[in-house]
């Protein structure tokens, strides 16, 4: 999928995955279900980088669109996931203009970027795939007071908020998230600063409650729960239903 069919995905109020766990199987059954974009996490996830390129194929496969968070905003892991097929990259902790322009450089060749031209998985296409999507993430009180500049920024396509990184940077716990004035003002001017642009503006939700919290605050893609917590969930509740009682206590419910 090019540059701007992520982004009107993304634009369109889009629902995607999550995966923090390597491994091309779960990649594929998580690109089943459904979900509007899946991101493989190499930020705080446990995939390496041997795990990547069989996790985007095995996406590609199910046709979801793929994007990678990346460790840092760095050269080097965004040219990483790019070249092993990722639609787009989530880039971390972008605290200011001169930030995400480096990394929306690191995202395309030149002359609009500095990203080194090298076909490896692409050398069989008949011409250079288009531009990949670079979403920055505000995640802090600095960015926030920023966002007007990030979002001017040629280059960038989206904005995606690190909400406990950004509780944390207000000095709150990370349930601000489920709701606080001043935590929901900062929310409000990033996307307000989105919307002036056009620009797709994305929240990492810890529940789908939360997904709904967000929705009615303006934010237009939303990235639910990793695979390790969900599977977590399901097998304690599995787990629970399957004790002395328990699937009575089901029948009853």
């Amino acid at each position: 999928m090019g540059e701007s069919g992520l982004v009107d995905v993304l634009r369109g109020d889009a629902v995607g995955g999550w995966l923090q766990l390597p491994g091309s199987a779960t990649a594929e059954v998580i690109g089943s279900v459904g979900f509007d974009v899946v991101c493989v996490d190499t930020q705080h996830g446990l995939i390496g980088s041997d795990a990547l390129l069989p996790m985007l194929q095995a996406l590609a496969a199910t046709g979801t669109p793929s994007m990678v968070r990346v460790h840092w905003n760095e050269p080097s892991p965004i040219t990483e996931a790019l070249d092993r097929g990722a639609a787009g990259v989530v880039v971390p902790m972008v605290n200011s203009a001169a930030e995400a322009a480096a990394a929306a450089s690191a995202c395309r060749w030149p002359p609009r970027g500095t990203r080194s031209y090298g076909p490896t998985r692409h050398g069989f296409m008949t011409s250079a795939p288009a531009d990949p999507v670079c979403a920055v993430m505000v995640e802090s009180v600095a960015a926030v007071e920023a966002v007007s500049d990030i979002v001017a920024v040629d280059g960038v396509d989206a904005v995606f908020v690190g909400p406990s990184d950004l509780a944390l940077s207000m000095g709150l716990p990370t349930s601000a998230q489920d709701g606080d004035a001043d935590y929901d003002a900062l929310l409000d001017t990033v996307v307000k600063a989105c919307r002036a642009r056009d620009m797709p503006v994305g929240i990492f939700c810890a529940s789908a409650g939360h997904v709904q919290r967000f929705r009615e605050l303006g934010f237009t893609y939303f990235f639910v729960r990793g695979d390790g917590a969900l599977l977590a969930e399901m097998a304690a509740a599995e787990l629970a239903a399957s004790r002395p009682g328990g699937a009575s206590a089901l029948r009853r419910g």
